[in-house]
């Protein structure tokens, strides 16, 4: 009987202990100070990429200067192209080299976009589908996709799983980057996604199901005190009930949950 009254976990016990994993990962590689003093929960609306824009075009650029900012990137220097582009150059397909410049990786979400750029050999490219521009929520969250295997590459420090897992552990990287709501709302539960591949589909192909990126929502906001009205605002409908179950499974590891919130003790001691 007691069995039955146990909750349902989400996601199953080595997804779980992944995402937990992998959220160190990221707080040591790429900014805890940055995750738990100017990260915020980025929502698919007029407020979080407000800008009137006259074409495709525009509306690409526009959504990506915001996307870049919230991800704390203002100072890296990624340059939009068309698929266009792409395709009139195949060597654009291959991802980029290391740069001693961005390896030290800090993020700073409050920055304006008239920083100064860092200087590197060459700008780290991002595309977009013209297509794409009808969603621009799956836009936005290609975009922070994309950005956090820029990342990941210049970081030079793996994830758990190794580079077998480079587009999971990146998508996961673009939640922990607060763009959790959207990434759950393209997920389509559709597994996919290439470890090299840097161009932007018109239809977004994720790495992680629904789940998965419910369940990195849900550690998110836990770690942020993000109260639940705010995280479901704009989730949908069919992912409100599992994101209730996601907290509940995370529950489920104080001592996990403990280690990672204690990172944020150790970033915030260190900072004075």
């Amino acid at each position: 009987m007691l069995s039955l009254l146990k909750s349902k976990p989400l996601v199953d016990q080595a997804t779980a202990e992944w995402v937990f994993e992998t959220f160190a990962w990221a707080l040591h590689t790429f900014d805890a100070e940055e995750f738990f003093q100017r990260t915020q929960l980025i929502q698919p609306s007029n407020e979080f990429f407000p800008g009137r824009v006259a074409s495709v075009e525009e509306k690409a650029a526009n959504i990506f200067q915001h996307t870049q900012r919230y991800a704390g990137l203002n100072r890296w220097p990624l340059q939009l192209l068309s698929s266009q582009q792409l395709q009139a150059d195949p060597q654009c397909q291959l991802p980029p080299a290391p740069q001693p410049m961005l390896e030290h990786i800090t993020r700073d979400s409050q920055l304006n976009t008239n920083n100064e750029l860092i200087p590197v050999d060459q700008p780290l490219q991002v595309f977009y589908n013209p297509q794409q521009t009808l969603k621009p929520e799956d836009m936005a969250a290609s975009y922070a996709h994309v950005m956090a295997q820029h990342m990941v590459v210049q970081g030079r420090v793996l994830p758990p799983g190794g580079q077998e897992l480079f587009a999971e552990a990146s998508e996961l990287l673009a939640g922990f980057m607060g763009f959790g709501v959207l990434l759950a709302n393209s997920s389509y539960t559709i597994r996919g996604g290439c470890g090299s591949c840097y161009n932007v589909m018109a239809n977004r192909q994720p790495a992680l199901t629904e789940y998965d990126n419910v369940f990195v929502l849900a550690l998110f906001c836990r770690l942020k005190n993000i109260d639940n009205k705010s995280a479901t605002r704009y989730l949908k409908k069919h992912l409100h009930k599992p994101y209730k179950m996601a907290l509940k499974q995370i529950d489920n590891f104080p001592e996990q949950l403990a280690r990672l919130q204690a990172i944020n003790t150790a970033t915030s001691s260190e900072s004075r």
